[in-house]
């Protein structure tokens, strides 16, 4: 299943056009529209998967992906974050495009990336404080006449509570797996990562002047991503050769949108494991930290639960080697169990019996 980004904003800050940047090819605009909302999938691009496809030469080639949806608000500009909480919940992170292009917002006043960040932050915060007021309320309420909610779970939304209330995102407390399970269920906005993405005017790419922004977002620990929409659309429609000269002429190593998908998966601790054959060159996208039984799981589930072993090597080594047998014969294809922690950039084969 392809990663989830949603780009929210205040209005007019150019989120439409952020989207129509990321979602532009060659071949022209690549997206669906559903319910009034956009949802464009990319391709993410690994160099390391790239040179895997190069020596197995596959009958199919399958990158990871990244669905990003441009959020339509329903009956106006603003996203009402707490209205909008069932759409918005099945985002794995958010992408808040700020305004930096112009003198003024969508109400006329001096421009203010800063207060842009700080508005929806705040709103998101707020959106999650009045829906926990509400479920220990009514959790309060059952528990008089038999409610079933555990003791745990309830002190566990309390302590939430008093963290929202102290203007801290969901994301920023210490939360042990039970308990990240648990939350899970509510889909709370402020425990997504959020990436922020300044909307700049192509005057700004070499000027800058985005340090206000920059030091308010590091205080709430953000990363800002420059991204200039007009350029980056114009970028988009070119063939890779053509984009690495473009690039060129305003001093810029890759398209903002690698940079974006790269900065998404380090904000979700997100790694890629490979699996390789000649019918297929395939990336996965797993969490850090995920055992080979699991990351067995991501290709099908009767992989995980009939586990036996999985053969490893990292994709470097491997292509060094220039074939898997001869990997084996340096020692350098393992064979591990079920508990092994895989790590980014690995090949992996599962040996299973169901």
């Amino acid at each position: 299943m392809a990663l989830a980004l949603y780009l929210i904003g205040t209005p007019r800050c150019g989120k439409t056009a952020v989207f129509d940047a990321l979602t532009n090819t060659p071949a022209g605009p690549n997206f669906m529209t559903k319910g009034g909302h956009r949802y464009g999938t990319v391709k993410v691009p690994d160099t390391r998967l790239e040179a895997l496809r190069d020596l197995f030469k596959p009958k199919k080639f399958t990158p990871a992906e990244v669905t990003f949806t441009d959020v339509a608000p329903p009956g106006g500009e603003a996203i009402h974050f707490g209205d909008m909480t069932p759409v918005l919940g099945n985002a794995d992170a958010f992408v808040l495009v700020v305004q930096a292009f112009g003198e003024f917002d969508y109400e006329g006043k001096p421009l203010d990336p800063v207060a842009q960040v700080e508005s929806v932050v705040l709103e998101i915060t707020v959106s999650d404080f009045e829906r926990i007021e509400k479920r220990i309320e009514k959790a309060v309420t059952d528990k008089k006449h038999g409610g079933k909610i555990s003791e745990q779970e309830l002190k566990l939304l309390e302590r939430c509570r008093d963290h929202l209330a102290a203007d801290k995102p969901l994301r920023t407390m210490a939360l042990r797996d039970d308990e990240e399970k648990i939350l899970r269920t509510y889909q709370f906005l402020s425990q997504k990562p959020l990436l922020v993405v300044a909307n700049i005017s192509e005057d700004r790419i070499r000027t800058g002047g985005l340090e206000a922004l920059d030091a308010a977002a590091k205080e709430r620990g953000l990363e800002v991503l420059q991204f200039c929409a007009t350029l980056e659309a114009e970028i988009a429609t070119l063939d890779p050769a053509a984009q690495v000269e473009f690039l060129k002429d305003y001093g810029l190593a890759e398209p903002a949108r690698i940079r974006l998908l790269h900065a998404a998966y380090k904000a979700l601790r997100l790694i890629s494991f490979f699996t390789v054959g000649e019918d297929e060159v395939r990336a996965w996208t797993i969490h850090e930290g995920t055992h080979a039984q699991a990351a067995a799981g991501k290709i099908h589930t009767d992989i995980e639960r009939g586990f036996i072993r999985a053969e490893t090597v990292a994709s470097d080594e491997l292509l060094r080697q220039g074939a898997l047998s001869k990997c084996r014969e340096h020692g350098t294809l393992r064979l591990e169990g079920k508990e092994y922690v895989v790590r980014d950039g690995e090949v992996l084969h599962f040996r299973f019996s169901v």
